[in-house]
């Protein structure tokens, strides 16, 4: 053991204790959730040490990030959870070769404590790497301090580093490009051929731009085929610290000047983490402030009027106003506060506090007890009765408050308890006391008369405007259109039609759309990815639109709500696992996080469902004298026709419509980025997108479910299928099957 008595911190072993010791564990632990907190979505990372695990979890958009920067490292060779417990890294197949949970022993408040980081890893040399992600405001407070001076003495004696990534210094420019770089690093069939070729006419320092490359080299492949290989030669040079662009000043798009750095030369590494944030004390307590955070030109004075220090009534009073002065003003010059404080025999915080307050003030802020606060004469039980009853969500007027019988019972009791007359505040009073405490939130937001108060805005500027390109972020939900839809001969089969719809943030174009009769399942978002990858021609022509749908691509994040088929096990594997999307989980109890999908859901209430005939309305009072069920029967309203209808609406109506918000037609939105910035697309094998279909089942082997070939033939839900080639080859042997079960596309495996 290693005892640091400055700070209390005491280290242990790393590796994760067995279950036969005799503490009882780490609380908080569970298999859905990592360090007690709910698993936000995965990340494919190619620096898992296994190829055939990829997935990594994170809980927050900081760890996200972090995990992003620690992928696109070049000296880290590897990294894993490190506060993931035995049974969710067994659950979500998680490579652990560090062991977990990785604990970290030290002692606060004189009392033994196990830490347990975000991230460790192995680095390019073999020391240990040991990562934090959270805020800068939670970070630098007295436990996390000790946490990390633990977690810093440990990665030191393993040679190691110790970084925190605040929200301070993981920049979110970068980490946007990352998320594009990630989205293009899948292999397909021609990318060597095509790499080695523009890596032999492109020499080491020289700037090229995707353009010209895509020109050049496109006669010979398709224009996609060389874009996809560029941008994955990017992402790879830049894993290894050797793309000579400055990811944190650029967006990276079509036009930007590229070059690669000369093998011999050492990696470009990106900006340095720090390994500890300076200590800050939160809530009404004034921070100690260890640096030049109130550092000014010496030329600037104390701002307002100054102070006679001979109108004081006695030397003491006068010597500590000098003494006051004095440091303030070294302070403000730039010296340190610390040492400030400790020449002039006053305490940190009470010195930061004086500065702040002779810069608000004056220097009357330097009197010794000139400036004060006085509490209000009004009882502190009578105050918080006050605005309870002004709370309420009648609204009453001071009026109302005033005669509130309960006032004159809270004075009384009062009166009683403590032995001393208390009476009513009269109208005046409570009038004033309603004035000065209107302005603060929460008495605001009760007096709005908003049933559902709008959600604070989060950041300065347009969280959709700030996405660099499109289809980097998508959208996900699903939605229930009450319409009646019948057979061929008019029988209602159902009342309720279920879609789901794939969106992008940037642009509002909708990359892919489905319908069903029943409940979605698994199958049903593998299908609206399935759609979402593809050229939409086929669709288009199918279903006689009048207008073109050039919107597919392979998104980078896709952002969805807690829903079952959202987060099961089959769609990460497809997702994370196969495609390397990187899956977002919105909050619960948070439609607005989903803003965009939101929108089109309602657009698609308003402008599709309830003009179609059948539309019930939800309810009978909506409804009204309208006849659905003859509406339904007259127009004849299939399945079929619904979807003709559904996909006309998307491709002639909302993709033409004007976006107020993003200021342009959503189209025209679309083709405009694409041809800028383009778009990650899906340049793998067609036979593994059938594999995203459904899973068939053979009930009649139930031990392995799989399908027989017999007699060059193969049965399958009561059909004979032959294929004289294929199933002549596969004679003997069993096989999986994937299909769609709407419209029977089958295809093996």
């Amino acid at each position: 053991m290693l005892s640091f008595p400055s700070r209390g911190i005491q280290l242990g072993t790393e590796q994760s204790i067995p279950a036969t010791s005799t503490r009882p564990g780490t609380p908080g632990l569970d298999v859905f959730k990592i360090a007690g907190r709910s698993i936000s979505g995965f990340v494919h990372s190619f620096k898992t040490g296994d190829p055939r695990r990829v997935r990594l979890p994170f809980t927050t958009h900081l760890e996200e990030r972090l995990a992003m920067y620690l992928e696109y490292h070049p000296h880290v060779r590897s990294y894993q959870r490190g506060d993931a417990s035995l049974a969710c890294a067994k659950a979500y197949d998680l490579v652990t070769p560090l062991g977990t949970p990785y604990r970290i022993n030290y002692i606060f408040a004189g009392k033994p404590h196990e830490y347990l980081p975000d991230f460790v890893g192995t680095l390019c040399d073999g020391g240990l790497l040991i990562a934090e992600a959270g805020r800068e405001s939670e970070k630098s407070q007295g436990r996390a301090l000790i946490k990390a001076e633990a977690a810093q003495r440990l990665a030191q004696i393993k040679a190691g580093v110790y970084w925190i990534g605040a929200d301070v210094n993981l920049s979110e420019r970068r980490h946007q490009n990352l998320l594009r770089l990630q989205a293009s690093r899948q292999p397909f069939p021609t990318y060597d051929e095509i790499a080695a070729t523009i890596l032999k006419h492109w020499p080491w320092g020289d700037l090229r731009t995707i353009h010209e490359l895509v020109r050049f080299f496109g006669s010979r492949w398709s224009a996609p085929e060389v874009e996809a290989a560029v941008w994955k030669l990017l992402g790879d040079a830049e894993a290894r610290g050797r793309l000579l662009v400055d990811l944190t000043e650029v967006d990276l798009d079509l036009s930007t000047p590229l070059a690669f750095l000369h093998p011999e030369a050492p990696p470009i590494l990106p900006d340095l983490l720090p390994n500890a944030l300076e200590e800050t004390v939160s809530g009404d307590a004034s921070p100690c402030l260890d640096d030049d955070d109130f550092a000014l030109d010496p030329q600037i004075s104390i701002p307002g009027p100054t102070f006679d220090a001979s109108a004081l009534a006695t030397t003491e009073q006068q010597t500590l106003f000098h003494r006051n002065l004095e440091a303030v003003t070294a302070v403000l010059t730039g010296m340190k506060v610390g040492r400030v404080a400790a020449a002039s025999g006053m305490g940190t915080s009470t010195l930061s506090r004086l500065v702040r307050r002779t810069k608000k003030l004056g220097q009357i802020a330097c009197v010794p007890y000139a400036t004060y606060h006085r509490d209000r004469a009004l009882h502190p039980e009578l105050q918080q009765l006050i605005r309870k009853l002004y709370t309420q969500p009648v609204r009453p007027t001071v009026m109302a408050v005033s005669e509130d019988i309960q006032l004159k019972q809270l004075a009384e009791e009062l009166s009683e308890r403590e032995h001393q007359q208390i009476s009513t505040p009269p109208y005046h009073q409570i009038w004033h006391f309603l004035k000065e405490i209107s302005g603060e939130g929460p008495i605001m937001d009760a007096r709005s008369g908003f049933k559902h108060l709008p959600h604070e805005r989060t950041s300065p500027t347009s969280f959709v405007l700030s996405i660099a390109s499109p289809a980097l972020i998508c959208q996900v939900d699903e939605h229930t259109m009450d319409l009646l839809v019948v057979t061929p001969d008019g029988i209602v089969i159902t009342r309720r039609v279920h879609a789901a719809v794939l969106i992008c943030v940037k642009t509002a174009a909708i990359l892919g759309a489905v319908l069903s009769l029943d409940a979605l399942r698994e199958e049903d978002y593998m299908r609206l990815v399935k759609q979402s990858l593809e050229p939409k021609d086929r669709l288009t022509m199918l279903y006689e639109c009048k207008h073109r749908w050039p919107c597919f691509g392979k998104p980078a994040v896709i952002f969805h709500d807690r829903g079952k088929i959202f987060t099961s096990e089959r769609a990460t594997q497809v997702l994370v696992d196969r495609l390397g999307i990187t899956t977002e989980q919105a909050p619960p109890f948070a439609p607005s996080a989903k803003g965009t999908v939101e929108a089109l859901l309602t657009w698609i209430s308003r402008k599709f469902t309830h003009r179609l005939p059948g539309t019930t309305k939800s309810t009978p009072a909506d409804r009204g004298i309208y006849d659905s069920v003859s509406e339904a029967e007259k127009a004849g309203i299939t399945l079929d026709v619904l979807e003709k209808r559904f996909i006309q609406a998307i491709v002639d109506a909302y993709m033409q419509e004007w976006d107020s918000l993003r200021r342009g037609k959503r189209i025209t939105l679309w083709e405009e980025q694409v041809r800028e910035k383009g778009v990650p697309r899906y340049l793998g094998s067609q036979d593994d997108l059938k594999l995203l279909l459904m899973k068939a089942k053979n009930r009649k082997n139930p031990a392995t479910g799989r399908y027989a070939i017999t007699q060059s033939q193969l049965s399958f839900l009561g059909r004979h299928y032959v294929s004289p080639g294929l199933l002549d080859r596969l004679r003997g042997k069993e096989i999986d099957i994937y299909y769609d079960r709407r419209v029977r596309h089958v295809g093996a495996c």
